[in-house]
């Protein structure tokens, strides 16, 4: 019973991945169960992993909880890759003004160009603008990518 214990408990610390790039691209080293849950678990997030552990490669959340990629518990390492995909990620959002208001406009105009581009352009004086409760000026570097 010892040996089977064992040799479990070495099987969800050997799985391993590979980043190859800062695309991360992953290269299975094997077709084992955790090597596929630690791939899943750094491109769909941990929480699609821990559905695959449990519904359909049969681990108790036990079990998939001790499993180890790279030599770091799974959540951590999923984690690692998360916060790069966001780092890298850019709006796509474009800003429709609400109105045809020249403030509803302007707002809009911030937000999808930028207050350096709107300042050069605009025959406005932007401080006393307000858009969505902000000052024009936060609410452009907030949501200009």
């Amino acid at each position: 019973m010892k040996k089977i214990v064992l040799g479990f408990t070495l099987a969800l610390t050997a799985a391993s991945t590979y980043a190859v790039s800062d695309n991360a691209t992953f290269i299975a080293q094997d077709g084992s169960i955790e090597t596929n849950l630690c791939i899943t678990a750094a491109t769909k997030g941990y929480s699609s992993a821990k559905h695959q552990a449990i519904n359909i490669d049969n681990l108790s959340a036990h079990q998939f909880s001790l499993t180890n990629c790279n030599g770091q518990p799974i959540k951590t390492f999923a984690q690692g890759f998360l916060d790069i995909s966001q780092k890298t990620m850019k709006k796509a959002v474009k800003a429709i003004p609400a109105n045809q208001a020249s403030e509803s406009r302007l707002c809009a105009r911030a937000a999808n160009v930028g207050l350096v581009a709107l300042a050069s352009e605009s025959r406005y004086t932007l401080r006393n603008i307000n858009c969505n409760g902000q000052n024009i000026i936060d609410f452009a570097r907030a949501n200009n990518s």
